[in-house]
């Protein structure tokens, strides 16, 4: 009996002729004889895990403990040096700081925050921040998560308007000549 047998393997597909002497190709075929073909195959499954690189706070950070908060939020790691600057600057890091100085009600917590952004105006008659989604009140600026989104937010309006991204923080010298990482 001779035997066909196609074999699909992982590395392709290959044909094996068992047992034949060289004139038996061109022989002609008894009635007898069978040709078996056997497929065979072989799934392969290959998952893919997606990864994401988070960059550690520098050893020179001021204030690393508010850099994954930062991140939850949303602002990019190329923001993060100069949110660092501006969080060590205004608050010391920490977060319940209020400077009852600033105009407006005072500026609050991590970024300093001033009250002008989440008070009534012309434009915006419940606030801005409160507009943009950001809070409810002014006294949530408090909150270490919701202080840096409305930083976020104030980077974002900044840029909308044609400003620098840190334009809010009027201490920031020349914040246009780097404006990821100010001066």
């Amino acid at each position: 009996m001779i035997r066909l047998r196609n074999i699909i393997g992982s590395l392709g597909i290959a044909s094996v002729l068992i047992a034949l002497p060289v004139n038996a190709l061109n022989a002609p075929m008894p009635e007898s004889t069978v040709i078996e073909t056997i497929n065979t195959s072989t799934t392969t499954t290959t998952s893919t895990t997606s990864t994401t690189t988070v960059v550690p706070a520098p050893p020179d950070a001021r204030c690393p403990q508010w850099w994954a908060t930062a991140r939850a939020v949303g602002f990019d790691d190329t923001l993060l040096p100069m949110l660092d600057r501006v969080i060590n600057r205004e608050s010391r890091c920490d977060p319940s700081q209020i400077n009852t100085a600033d105009p407006n009600g005072g500026s609050i917590g991590l970024t300093q925050i001033n009250r002008f952004w989440c008070l009534p105006s012309k434009y915006y008659s419940d606030g801005y921040l409160q507009t943009m989604g950001v809070l409810t009140s002014c006294d949530q600026l408090f909150d270490p998560t919701i202080n840096l989104r409305a930083a976020l937010e104030l980077v974002t309006y900044s840029r909308s308007v044609g400003l620098c991204a840190w334009h809010q923080w009027a201490w920031v010298e020349t914040p246009c000549q780097n404006d990821v990482e100010g001066a």
